[in-house]
C-alpha cells in the first residue's frame, strides 16, 4: 500500500515545490514507466519464446559476423538489437517502398515444408554498402532512392542465400530445421505468404560494417513458430520412448542368453611342430611349449580369449583362478 502523506509533509511539498527547491520535471522523470497494454489484442508469444528467440539470433550473429567478414574482407559485427511481438501489416507498412527481403521456406525433420515463410530483409542503405564493396568499392555509404538493378539483385541474393543457409542451423538445440531461400521480393506490399493480420515476431539484428550501420529484420510468423514448438516437443517424447523401448529390448535380450551354454577353455600354452614330427610321436614324448609354467594361462570363452589366470588343482579336480579379465 502507498503511504499516506501528512498535513505537514503536503505543507512541506508545496512550499518546496513554490520556492523551486524541487523541480516538478525531475520527480516525473524518476516516476516509474508503465508500458501501455491492449487488452483488445492481446499477446500471443510469451516471454519464454521471445528469450529462446533472442539466444538463437544470438548464435546467429556470430555466424552472420564470421560470414560477412570474409565476403567483404571487411570488419563487421552484428548484435541483436530487439526481439518484439508485432502484427504482420504493422511491421509492412513501416517498409520502405524499395526493400530487399528475402522469402525463407523453412523445412521441418519429417521432410514437411511451411506454409508460412520467414522474411529476411536486409536494409537500404547497409545493402548498397555490400554492393560497393563486392563490387571492388571501398565500401562507403551513400544515398540511392531507386530501386536495385538485376545484377545488384543478383550479388545480394548470394549473399542472402549464404546468411539464410545457416539459419536453420541455430535451431538445432529446439529442432533440426533447414531454411532454404527461394525468392527475392522488392516490394512488401506484393508478399502472400503471410496474411496481414498474423501475429509475428520481429527480429532486429544491427550490423556495423566498415564506417557504416544498418539494420537486417527477421520476420517470424507465429504459426511457423508454433509448429517447430510442436514438433520438438513430439520429437522429444518420441526420442524418450524409443530410449525406454531400446532398454526394454536390451533387457530383455540379455534375460534370454543368460541362461545359454558357454564353453571355458583353459590353454597352457602352444607350441609348433612339422607334420613329420606329429606322425612320429609316441606315447611318452614331451612337447615343449611356449608359455612359461610361473606365468598365468589363457581363458577362452567359446574360443575367444576373455582372461588370464592360473592353473591348479582343488577336491581333485583341476581349477584355474582367474587373475586378470582381458575382453
Amino acid at each position: 500500500m502507498a503511504e499516506i502523506l501528512s498535513q505537514s509533509q503536503i505543507d512541506e511539498l508545496l512550499n518546496n515545490l513554490s520556492s523551486g527547491d524541487v523541480n516538478l520535471q525531475e520527480l516525473e522523470a524518476n516516476d516509474k514507466k508503465i508500458k501501455e497494454y491492449d487488452f483488445r489484442s492481446p499477446k500471443k508469444i510469451t516471454k519464454e519464446t521471445i528469450k529462446l528467440l533472442k539466444g538463437i539470433y544470438e548464435n546467429y550473429c556470430r555466424m552472420v559476423t564470421s560470414r560477412l567478414t570474409s565476403m567483404l574482407r571487411l570488419m563487421c559485427d552484428v548484435t541483436v538489437e530487439q526481439v518484439e511481438e508485432s502484427i504482420f501489416h504493422e511491421y509492412n507498412n513501416a517498409l520502405d517502398d524499395y526493400v530487399l527481403m528475402g522469402l525463407v521456406d523453412v523445412k521441418y525433420p519429417d521432410n514437411t515444408v511451411s506454409d508460412s515463410q520467414i522474411l529476411m530483409e536486409v536494409s537500404k542503405p547497409l545493402s548498397f554498402v555490400i554492393i560497393d564493396r563486392l563490387l571492388g568499392g571501398t565500401g562507403e555509404e551513400y544515398e540511392h532512392d531507386r530501386d536495385y538493378t538485376d545484377i545488384e539483385l543478383f550479388l545480394l541474393g548470394n549473399m542472402l542465400k549464404q546468411l539464410v543457409k545457416h539459419m536453420g542451423s541455430n535451431w538445432e538445440s529446439t529442432l533440426e530445421i533447414d531454411t532454404e531461400l527461394t525468392k527475392i521480393e522488392t516490394n512488401s506490399r506484393f508478399i502472400q505468404s503471410i496474411n496481414y493480420n498474423d501475429t509475428v515476431v520481429i527480429v532486429v539484428l544491427n550490423v556495423s560494417l566498415n564506417q557504416s550501420t544498418g539494420k537486417i529484420t527477421v520476420c517470424i510468423p507465429s504459426s511457423i513458430l508454433d509448429e517447430i514448438l510442436k514438433k520438438a516437443s513430439n520429437y522429444s517424447k518420441s526420442s524418450k520412448r524409443s530410449d525406454q523401448s531400446r532398454e526394454e529390448q536390451k533387457a530383455a535380450i540379455m534375460s534370454s542368453i543368460k541362461s545359454s551354454n558357454l564353453t571355458i577353455t583353459g590353454v597352457l600354452g602352444k607350441a609348433q611342430a612339422t607334420l613329420d614330427d606329429v606322425l612320429h610321436m609316441q606315447v611318452g614324448d614331451l612337447i615343449l611349449l611356449d608359455k612359461d609354467i610361473n606365468k598365468d594361462i589363457d581363458i577362452h570363452v567359446d574360443g575367444k580369449k576373455w582372461f588370464e589366470g592360473k592353473w591348479g588343482t582343488r577336491k581333485n579336480k583341476g581349477v584355474i583362478k582367474i587373475n586378470k579379465i582381458t575382453h
